[in-house]
């Protein structure tokens, strides 16, 4: 098989801060811990940050936490969903963007810690142990906690088991305080993973990982201190538990955990923006504290969309509309966020085998219409990119591949989302199952190349 480079794993495209944990600057000013790690660029900055103590200060925040950080990208081959689902309910984009696009921004943070067989680090379900914040800077992964570094090298060295299996690393050198590891076999896997005692970090080479290093000791000029813009959006809008946003103009699909066009408020914030929002949650006062800010081209009409509704279920909010920039805060009760958690039954028939012929059962086939699916492959990334082509009315859709024993999955099905499934260069299958109710069935195949 062909090197699978970490960056795939940020390109699934449609495929926060605690005060406690701030950083301090030069300049004087407080900023959020993330934004020391991110190096000046030439080119936009995409932002995505989790603060995993969301699952104590919020009200359920153990169930909340799961579902901001995309579902199943911790597990192993059978487990990676590419949505977060759950948002639905709450319709006031100054709360429901933060969460989601932060989510989605994080996606491939958390993959990929958890292709390096260390997503035992950012387990949604024990969100006391490990990482405490997870975020990307720029091209590099970055975990912060308390990091054991022997039971790290441990499984680094055994290979522990992964999104795309077992895969053992060696160590290959160091970087002021960090130990750098890399697969042992990079026919398989390539890419740099680097820990010390309250970090881990992941990137395709050690020069990015140098980057960041650099950027944190003081050696190398930061984001935050060369962009009046950047340092504007993070003073006024990076502090929370979830954060997310960019710097623009961006190519989404490269790191965005989703659909990017299907994101809250589409139409008014686009990835030539610079945006960035965040939401706190109060563990005390049972609040929610949402904040945003965002410089683009604004007309009358465009001004008055973000003063209707941004913050329309809020307790209390302000929206301040001033040249290109837009800023808004709203405080809301907990209640507001009141999610269905719901998981889709699938006991009833147990999931085909993937060289089951394709002739679902009854009630699966009457629930998928015909050819609702559309396969493009990308020879040159050993991908396949499978687009949903209609809506779809079903409990979940699993795509898989026969020989490379990739998966993926979402319950959320919609029009125009699409996933990639990576499949062996030599030939593979996609196969397509939907579970309707309980019940399981194989509705679509297709060989690759």
């Amino acid at each position: 098989m062909t090197s699978l480079q970490r960056r795939r794993f940020l390109e699934l495209g449609a495929a926060a801060t605690a005060v406690s944990l701030s950083g301090c600057l030069g300049s004087g000013t407080e900023f959020p811990s993330f934004a020391e790690w991110i190096p000046a660029t030439d080119g936009g900055v995409p932002v995505g940050y989790l603060d995993f103590s969301i699952a104590t200060d919020a009200q359920e925040g153990e169930q909340l936490l799961p579902l901001i950080l995309p579902g199943g990208v911790t597990g192993g081959p059978d487990e990676v969903l590419t949505e977060v689902s759950g948002l639905d309910s709450v319709d006031d984009p100054l709360l429901a963007w933060p969460l989601e696009v932060g989510g989605q921004l994080i996606g491939g943070a958390a993959l990929g810690i958890a292709v390096s067989g260390l997503n035992y680090l950012i387990d949604p379900e024990r969100p006391d142990s490990g990482v405490e914040e997870l975020f990307m800077a720029d091209t590099v992964a970055v975990g912060r906690g308390d990091i054991d570094l022997a039971e790290a090298d441990e499984r680094l060295r055994a290979g522990s088991d992964g999104p795309i299996g077992d895969v053992p690393f060696e160590e290959t050198g160091s970087i002021e305080e960090f130990t750098l590891y890399e697969p042992i076999d990079d026919e398989i896997l390539d890419g740099v993973t680097a820990i010390s005692e309250s970090t881990v970090l992941v990137a395709d080479t050690s020069k990015e990982i140098r980057r960041v290093v650099e950027t944190t000791q003081g050696d190398r000029a930061g984001e935050i201190a060369e962009t009046e813009t950047f340092e504007w959006l993070v003073e006024t809008a990076g502090s929370g538990h979830v954060v997310g946003g960019w710097l623009g103009p961006i190519d989404l699909e490269d790191v965005y955990f989703g659909d990017p066009t299907a994101r809250p408020v589409n139409g008014l914030l686009g990835a030539a923006d610079d945006v960035l929002a965040s939401v706190a949650f109060d563990a005390g006062s049972g609040d929610v504290m949402a904040d945003f800010a965002v410089q683009r081209p604004l007309d009358d009409a465009t001004a008055s969309q973000f003063e209707s509704r941004f913050g329309s279920a809020s307790e209390d909010h302000s929206v301040t509309v001033k040249n290109e920039r837009v800023t808004a805060s709203g405080t809301y009760n907990e209640d507001v966020l009141d999610i269905e958690y719901t998981q889709p039954d699938r006991t009833t028939t147990a999931v085909p085998d993937a060289s089951e012929p394709v002739d679902p059962p009854e009630t699966v086939a009457a629930a998928v219409p015909d050819d609702p699916f559309a396969f493009t492959y990308e020879a040159e990334q050993d991908r396949v990119k499978v687009t949903i082509t209609d809506d779809l009315d079903v409990d979940e859709v699993t795509f898989e591949t026969v020989e490379s024993d990739y998966e993926a999955s979402t319950t959320t099905p919609r029009a125009d989302m699409y996933l990639y499934v990576y499949v062996h260069p030599d030939g593979d299958t996609v196969v397509v199952t939907v579970t309707v109710d309980g019940t399981s069935g194989v509705v679509a195949r297709k060989e690759f190349p």
